[in-house]
């Protein structure tokens, strides 16, 4: 499936609907069935498959955007993809909750949820490229009031990081106040700590 997603999404895409319609209706007894594994390398045997000149794996973004904008978003979304030849490989689209307990509300309202993963070589060519796409991504979103999840990568600027989270240099503050030894610490506190300095 993984391999038909890369080289004719139009199968993939008939294989998988027929797969997920035909269990409409079915009741399962716990969430243990939807548990995964990853498999390290997965992407090695499809880059020699797909004759690739980099190594390349998928990388993931969420998105959210106001229930009522999700058609206007995704028509948007299909012509940006299109224009910018963007390597999307599959998503998901779910309904969350609005989040009224987190610092950082990634839901500042019932949002629809999108999930992109987008295929990306890691060359410099293609680690650009996946910069500029997901910068892309962000945007959009802010162009329909939505959101971005934070942590998947570095690569929101701090305009977009101020416009869909208002709040993040209070919560760097806060960070500040109550962890001043600086105990709990990630790169990517690191990095958005340098960006708001």
């Amino acid at each position: 499936m993984l391999f038909l997603a890369h080289v004719n999404k139009q199968k993939a895409f008939e294989l998988y609907a027929a797969h997920y319609l035909a269990t409409d209706g079915q009741i399962y007894w716990s969430d243990t069935h939807q548990l995964s594994v990853y498999i390290a390398n997965y992407h090695e045997e499809l880059d020699q498959k797909l004759n690739a000149k980099n190594p390349s794996s998928e990388m993931i973004m969420e998105i959210y955007v106001p229930l009522r904008s999700l058609p206007d978003f995704l028509e948007r979304i299909r012509k940006d993809f299109r224009e910018n030849q963007v390597e999307f490989i599959y998503g998901t689209i779910r309904l969350i909750k609005q989040d009224d307990e987190s610092f950082l509300a990634w839901a500042r309202e019932n949002f629809a949820c999108i999930i992109f993963n987008l295929h990306v070589e890691h060359g410099f060519a293609g680690l650009e490229k996946a910069k500029t796409d997901f910068r892309r991504l962000i945007d959009r979103s802010i162009e329909f009031s939505g959101n971005f999840y934070l942590t998947y990568h570095r690569w929101a600027t701090k305009k977009q990081i101020s416009t869909c989270y208002p709040q993040f240099a209070k919560f760097l503050s806060l960070k500040r106040k109550f962890d001043a030894g600086e105990v709990f610490q990630t790169n990517w506190y690191h990095h958005f700590k340098k960006m708001f300095e």
